[in-house]
């Protein structure tokens, strides 16, 4: 199985939200892999930093443990594009282009794009229950 989270996920993650750090670790547990691209790596740390006024070391170590877990894909030029908010476009670019079989994130916008071209996006509690479902999670 591959897998791409959104950049809310691993926030969710640094910010001890104890659901995404199990989802995350069921996750690497089960050998599913992880793909993850710059435009995500950057966002966890514009988000850590500018937005949640947190650290620039801490969201700098959040960014590392997010790539260190993860397959780093880099979209080319792309037709897929977001309808509503091109700035979630990114996002989908790289699980396209990652040819992952799952998008983890709690953004509505992509989440009402479910199925994409073969692409299935779940919110987290979603991915958690396929988890729990699968017996990946205790």
């Amino acid at each position: 199985m591959k897998v791409f989270f959104d950049t809310n996920v691993y926030v969710a993650e640094a910010l001890s939200g104890d659901a995404a750090q199990r989802m995350l670790a069921a996750t690497v547990k089960a050998a599913w892999r992880i793909s993850i691209s710059p435009y995500v790596l950057d966002e966890i740390e514009q988000v850590m930093s500018v937005q949640l006024r947190f650290s620039r070391r801490f969201a700098f170590l959040t960014r590392q443990r997010a790539k260190r877990r993860a397959t780093l894909v880099e979209p080319g030029p792309s037709r897929h594009q977001v309808p509503g908010d091109p700035g979630d476009s990114p996002i989908l670019q790289a699980a396209i282009a990652a040819s992952v079989d799952i998008l983890v994130t709690n953004d509505a916008v992509l989440l009402g794009l479910s199925p994409y071209e073969g692409l299935e996006i779940l919110s987290m509690s979603s991915y958690y229950r396929l988890l729990l479902d699968r017996r990946l999670l205790a």
